[in-house]
């Protein structure tokens, strides 16, 4: 585009933007502001900038100006490529219309100018561009009237498009940031998703990415990995958190009243019904629905569940009446899906629909010991506040046998694990013998016998003693022997005969 000549308004507008920007703090109260300073100052009325949202699946208006009420805000929403919004984002061109009555690409989806006369608006809309990646839109009308120039007048809106792009990428960046930083703190919402491992890191910044965001996230896995845990968590991050958190389990519920749950029956639909029932979708209203095992839905309702997640819109089981969900869906599976779909259990077109932001929860075996660890304290803290006991710490066997076994059951299992040590427990240590069968594995012998075998069980009681005890005395054998009430030989015996290393168990 060719140099412009910008008149003294609209200089002293871009410096007074530049200052703004450059202070400020707050992305939605400075942006509206800046809207407002078009309307006043240089008669661009109805401004509006949208963003996309972090999947890019999205592009909302996300900042209006004072004379758009928010309840009409709201309604606009585009896909990429639609309407003129649309199709500026995917273009990352500007566009001018010279008259909204002669252009039908033009939406107004919130009726701004239902009542105006569309032959004397002009329309504005260009990118916000920032490192030539196009992050959303400014657009605003003007009367025809007012409009000496209107090439003129687009590099000015261009102008201050740009002038806003690196503002909001920072701004929207660190809001990420803080969100992170204070969902990490000891009481803030990470508490839930326990661990430091890289995995478990990733997906709390995933988590927050996708929060704020109504896009549909499936989440895989294995049993007993934490699935529900973060569903639950994206729902205490979102906006909809003072709405409804709904969770159906669709492998748990029978076939024919599965559809019942989710979308509700009238009176007499079905045998047995003798009264309407409200489904999850319904009552869930704004909020979320956590579809856990989602693979187990009977291909019927899958294919009404597909309906919701392209029309957003349903009707009771044996009803006519139309009803639209504004839940946000979580789903959730343990199978492989995409297997599913070649098998012909699943649907490919509800499973695309649902895939649209996928979440791997690892295994606890693949997190590593220190994730491992954190978990078992935690609930081990945990377990002894509901009992009424003090837990301390776990003795050295113990940790060797949580941190050696390979969690077939996950964090579920594990949490089991640990609330049957505290109960077991006479003291405010957990020791290795208070840990169930499947734990007690020897790790000092190259011959493994039966978990049952009394033989073994005394043997790890022993390596238990032994190891605490050189634990005590810094690795030394003649005081861990005095300790336990034997003799030196035979400590160092038993030592060799177990293949313990004593060394380990120094101070440097």
């Amino acid at each position: 585009m060719p140099q412009r000549t910008y008149t003294h308004a609209q200089l002293a507008l871009i410096a007074r933007i530049a200052r703004e920007l450059a202070d400020a703090q707050e992305l939605q109260r400075t942006l509206g502001t800046v809207l407002d300073w078009l309307s006043a100052e240089i008669g661009l009325r109805r401004g509006v900038i949208t963003l996309i949202n972090e999947e890019g699946t999205e592009i909302q208006a996300d900042i209006t100006g004072s004379d758009i009420p928010e309840s009409q805000s709201e309604r606009m929403s585009y896909q990429p490529e639609e309407g003129i919004t649309g199709r500026v984002f995917s273009s990352g061109e500007p566009v001018y219309l010279p008259r909204l009555d002669e252009n039908q690409e033009f939406l107004d989806r919130a009726g701004l100018r239902k009542n105006l006369d569309q032959s004397r608006i002009a329309f504005f809309c260009v990118p916000i561009t920032y490192r030539e990646t196009v992050i959303g839109t400014l657009s605003a009308d003007k009367d025809i009237a007012q409009i000496t120039d209107h090439q003129a007048e687009q590099s000015f809106v261009m102008e201050v498009g740009h002038l806003l792009a690196p503002f909001v990428q920072r701004r929207r960046l660190e809001e990420q940031l803080e969100v992170f930083q204070h969902a990490r703190e000891p009481q803030g919402l990470f508490r839930k998703l326990i661990g430091r491992s890289p995995q478990i890191e990733e997906i709390q910044r995933l988590v927050v990415k996708v929060a704020d965001a109504s896009t549909t996230i499936l989440i895989g896995g294995e049993t007993g990995t934490g699935k529900g845990v973060v569903a639950e968590l994206i729902h205490e991050m979102s906006p909809r958190k003072d709405h409804p958190f709904l969770e159906v389990n669709c492998g748990a519920i029978p076939e024919h009243l599965v559809e019942s749950e989710l979308f509700g029956h009238e009176k007499g639909a079905f045998t047995g019904a003798t009264h309407r029932r409200t489904g999850v979708l319904e009552r869930a209203g704004a909020g979320t629905v956590f579809l856990d095992e989602i693979g187990e839905l009977p291909l019927t309702a899958q294919t009404r569940l597909l309906r919701v997640l392209q029309s957003r819109e349903y009707e009771r089981v044996g009803g006519n009446e139309t009803l639209r969900c504004a839940a946000r869906i979580i789903a959730a599976s343990n199978r492989d899906l995409e297997q599913a779909v070649t098998d012909g259990s699943f649907r490919s077109d509800l499973y695309y629909r649902v895939n649209v932001f996928p979440i791997h929860m690892p295994p606890l075996r693949e997190r590593g010991k220190a994730d491992i660890m954190l978990l078992a304290e935690h609930f081990a803290q945990r377990f002894a506040q509901d009992q009424g006991k003090h837990i301390e710490r776990m003795d050295t066997p113990c940790i060797d046998m949580l941190t050696a076994y390979h969690w077939p059951g996950n964090v579920r299992e594990l949490e089991n694990v640990i609330e049957r040590a505290v109960l077991l427990t006479d003291g405010s240590v957990l020791h290795g013998h208070d840990l169930p069968p499947s734990l007690q594995m020897n790790r000092y012998t190259e011959h493994q016998e039966s978990h049952n075998d009394f033989n073994t069980r005394v043997r790890n009681y022993e390596i238990e003693l032994i190891t605490e005890a050189l634990k005590e005395t810094n690795g030394n054998q003649t005081k861990a022997a005095e300790n336990l009430g034997i003799t030196k030989r035979m400590i160092q015996y038993k030592i060799r005969n177990y293949g313990i290393n004593y060394r380990r168990f120094r101070r440097t």
